[in-house]
C-alpha cells in the first residue's frame, strides 16, 4: 500500500514539475500591441516639430517628439533626385519595454513626373501621430 501511494504522489509531483517548466518559455516572450496612428500632414503638426524636421530633411533621420498631447514620430529618407518615392510605415507596436516602428521607402510606379526626371530634389518623411507614451522608440527603417 505505501508503494502504491508512493508511486501516485511520485506521479503528481511530476505532473506538477512538468506543468511548472511549461509555462517558463512564455514568461520571456514580451506582450505585442498594435498602435493606432494617424499620418501628420504639415497643416496638422506643432511648429517647433515642423522646425526640427525643416532642419534635418537633408540628410536621414529618425526623432520621437512629445507634446502635452499626443506623440509624433518621425522618419525622413533624406534628398532624393527622383520625384515618385513614398514612405511606407509597414509596422508600429509596442511592447512593454519599447514602441516599435518599421517604414520602407517605395518608388511609386504609376505617379507621372511631367518629363522632369531629376530636375529637383525631394525629401521624403513620414510623421506619425498616435498617443502619447513614455518609451523609448526603436526604428527600423530601408
Amino acid at each position: 500500500m505505501f508503494r502504491k501511494l508512493r508511486k501516485i504522489i511520485l506521479l503528481v509531483l511530476a505532473f506538477f514539475v512538468a506543468y511548472s517548466l511549461a509555462g517558463c518559455g512564455k514568461k520571456g516572450e514580451e506582450m505585442k500591441k498594435d498602435l493606432d496612428f494617424t499620418v501628420c500632414d504639415v497643416t496638422r503638426m506643432p511648429e517647433e516639430l515642423l522646425d526640427i524636421i525643416e532642419e534635418k530633411k537633408g540628410n536621414i533621420f529618425k526623432l520621437s517628439y512629445m507634446n502635452d498631447d499626443y506623440m509624433y514620430i518621425a522618419i525622413g529618407y533624406g534628398e532624393h533626385s527622383r520625384q515618385n518615392l513614398n514612405v511606407v510605415v509597414e509596422d508600429l507596436y509596442m511592447t512593454d519595454n519599447a514602441i516599435y516602428v518599421e517604414t520602407n521607402l517605395i518608388t511609386e510606379e504609376n505617379t507621372s513626373t511631367d518629363g522632369q526626371k531629376g530636375e529637383t530634389s525631394m525629401y521624403p518623411y513620414i510623421v506619425l501621430k498616435c498617443e502619447k507614451y513614455d518609451l523609448p522608440v526603436v526604428f527600423d527603417i530601408d
